[in-house]
């Protein structure tokens, strides 16, 4: 897996340093990969079984990644209110906000996949509550993006074990040659494509994962 992230990088020209999310983008935006708005969109090949499974991986990845970008949008907020630098870890941040606002008493609570900034104050500052808002909109982003991957990485690996049998499927409904051509070049950019969504998939949920184990650091909790 390291060596398939490590090539990846360097297909697309970036620094060895470069998240692999970063990296990926930049092939999709330098081939036209993925839509204008980086949304998965699969070619039909003429056989409704697959092109359902195609049609699920999609909706499946792009909910993933809306939920993605939803949690970084959080997450910024975050950062921002609370004064600290872009770069400053998500822990760092809630630990500034705890102190600046002492006499409430906020404390991080986790349960599950879910978390959120208990205040014991009855009057809650503006700004508290501010955070305690994004603290929700984090939370819920991280449980979605979480809770999409086992469902895409299954259906992902489905599909890409079994190319030879789909491709043969493909054939045997579409007895006509230029069809073929046509429906083969389909199933190898739909191939493609869902490599690619394997990949950032898999950045999607460790960012996610890495949010929750900062959450439960100041939960006092281990993950």
């Amino acid at each position: 897996m390291k060596q398939a992230a490590q090539k990846l990088k360097e297909l697309s020209g970036c620094a060895p340093v470069a998240s692999l999310a970063a990296c990926i983008e930049h092939i999709q935006q330098e081939h036209g990969v993925f839509g204008k708005e980086g949304t998965l969109t699969m070619k039909l090949v003429n056989v409704l079984a697959i092109d359902t499974l195609f049609s699920d991986i999609a909706k499946a990845f792009n909910k993933q990644r809306e939920d993605h970008s939803a949690m970084k949008q959080a997450a910024q907020k975050l950062k921002e209110l609370s004064g600290c630098a872009p770069v400053a870890s998500l822990a760092a941040c809630i630990e500034h906000i705890q102190q600046e606002h002492g006499a409430c008493e906020a404390q991080v609570h986790v349960e599950g996949y879910s978390f959120s900034l208990i205040v014991k104050e009855k009057k809650v500052p503006d700004k508290l509550q501010k955070v305690q808002q994004q603290m929700e909109e984090l939370s819920r982003s991280t449980k979605h993006v979480l809770a999409t991957e086992t469902t895409l990485q299954e259906m992902i690996c489905s599909v890409l074990q079994s190319q030879t049998q789909l491709a043969e499927r493909i054939k045997s409904a579409n007895p006509e040659y230029l069809d073929q051509v046509r429906l083969k070049a389909n199933l190898r950019e739909n191939i493609q494509k869902i490599s690619l969504a394997r990949e950032l998939s898999e950045e999607y949920s460790e960012g996610a994962k890495s949010v929750l184990r900062e959450m439960a650091q100041l939960a006092g909790l281990t993950l």
